[in-house]
């Protein structure tokens, strides 16, 4: 029944012999489906048991609501099958595919498109050389490359697939993300186009730039929600930022194991949690975690540290409950330790550690190498002296209310104690073999070195001049 009933107007049509031509339109009915096509010329035979139809010029075929428009087609009414070439267009639910060549299975509702490829649903366009379109999925896969544009960026890949409907698109291969003014590459993306939200997986590098300050961003997998300004980073990531004056260039680098960073309108902020590695131009850091805070022109930051923390200013050690390092244009103007306060310095030439303790400090930097900490209460010292030619000749252990201490470069200069002193002054032949305050950590290993951050196996291909 269903060959009597696809060929009827065919054969009412068709003149005596095994070919048949005539001009502009045919209708045909199938038990199942209604094809229109029409062309300038159509040409229909038999060929091996198949009936083929060829059609030149201006080509137009309507399959139940998908329309494709094309210079030459050929279909196989048999198999129900067309190949178009020329301009081929097909326009289905909004959904607009252009390329040279389409062949199209009927029965499945795909199309296999073939040069130039472009696919639109008229707010993305999807360039790539070749595209398998599935019609009823509204699913669109290029195996040979994807090139994706909208409004807010460009994403490329070797293969990617891009769900119409859901306005999904998964692209693996060398993947890049370009933006306004940022670029983010990966191994493979999910990007979600309705929520603003990108998914990057595998050795990703993620920069921004603004007015002359730059930062990348490197980890095994990142979670950008552009909508909400907000970042996840994830797999021993790593921060690089360079704020550039006139005279100068600013750096910070961040080591962690998971950032979250939030842009905001006053500035940004960064969470680094799980080791956290720090270095920067004034100081050096080391703690569980940390919430850095930088102000939109850069000129104010602050950074709290927490769990642990060690901070190194040159040669100075301070550690203790909680540490706030305030900073303006890059050098630090002050700096808070709340809860067992301690600072270490390590002379030069004596190798021994100079050790001051309270429940507090407050700091504050005069220049490049003035620095004061002031420590208390319940403040405690260990202090070596030495002759004019660089020997210990003794040291002080004493406490009082609360000591002030200067140093110049990461040389102790002065100690005073404002109340109440007590303490014992050792000559160098009666010091006692250890001379320890409780609490000390001496760990100048721990130091982390600006060498070793950037040695980031994803660090090797940036170009620092960006």
């Amino acid at each position: 029944m269903r060959c009597i009933t696809l060929w009827l107007l065919v054969v009412l049509l068709m003149p005596k012999g095994n070919h048949y031509k005539y001009e502009r339109v045919l209708f045909i009915h199938a038990d199942t489906d209604s094809v229109v096509v029409e062309g300038d010329l159509l040409t229909g035979r038999q060929e091996g048991g198949e009936f083929v139809q060829y059609i030149d010029g201006n080509v137009l075929v309507i399959l139940d609501g998908t329309k494709v428009t094309a210079d030459r087609a050929i279909r196989n009414v048999t198999r129900r099958t067309i190949t178009f070439t020329g301009n081929a267009i097909l326009i289905d639910d909004g959904d607009t595919l252009r390329t040279d060549s389409l062949h199209y299975e009927e029965e499945l509702k795909v199309g296999y498109a073939v040069g130039n490829v472009q696919l639109s649903d008229g707010e993305v366009v999807a360039l790539a050389p070749v595209g398998i379109h599935y019609v009823e999925e509204r699913r669109a896969v290029f195996p040979q490359g994807l090139l994706l544009e909208d409004s807010v960026s460009v994403l490329t890949g070797e293969a990617g697939v891009y769900r119409i409907e859901d306005k999904v698109a998964d692209l693996i291969g060398n993947v890049t993300m370009e933006s306004e003014d940022a670029e983010l590459t990966s191994d493979s993306l999910t990007h979600y186009r309705d929520f603003a939200i990108s998914l990057a997986r595998g050795s990703v590098l993620y920069l921004t730039a603004s007015e002359g300050d730059s930062t990348w961003i490197a980890g095994e997998r990142v979670e950008r929600n552009a909508e909400d300004s907000l970042s996840i980073v994830r797999g021993n990531p790593l921060l690089v930022h360079l704020g550039r004056d006139s005279l100068s260039v600013d750096t910070l680098i961040v080591g962690a194991g998971t950032f979250r960073i939030q842009e905001r309108q006053e500035g940004s902020r960064l969470d680094a949690m799980s080791d956290v590695r720090v270095w920067k131009t004034s100081f050096a850091a080391r703690a569980d975690s940390m919430v850095y805070d930088r102000s939109e022109n850069g000129r104010h930051e602050s950074a709290w540290f927490y769990g642990q923390p060690f901070i190194w200013i040159d040669n100075i050690q301070l550690t203790g409950d909680t540490v706030r390092v305030v900073l303006t244009e890059g050098t630090i103007d002050s700096l808070f330790i709340l809860g067992n306060a301690f600072v270490a310095e390590e002379d030069s030439l004596t190798k021994r550690i100079n050790q001051v303790r309270g429940k507090g400090l407050v700091g504050t930097f005069q220049g490049d190498s003035v620095r004061v900490f002031r420590l208390g209460p319940n403040a405690e010292a260990i202090y070596f002296s030495k002759d004019e030619d660089g020997e210990i000749d003794g040291a002080l252990e004493a406490s009082g209310d609360e000591i002030r201490l200067q140093f110049e470069g990461d040389s102790l200069r002065t100690t005073e104690f404002s109340t109440d002193v007590q303490g014992v002054r050792y000559p160098e032949s009666a010091l006692p073999d250890t001379l320890v305050l409780d609490g000390l950590k001496w760990e100048p290993t721990l130091k982390p070195m600006s060498e070793r951050l950037l040695s980031h196996p994803l660090l090797s291909t940036l170009q620092w001049n960006r």
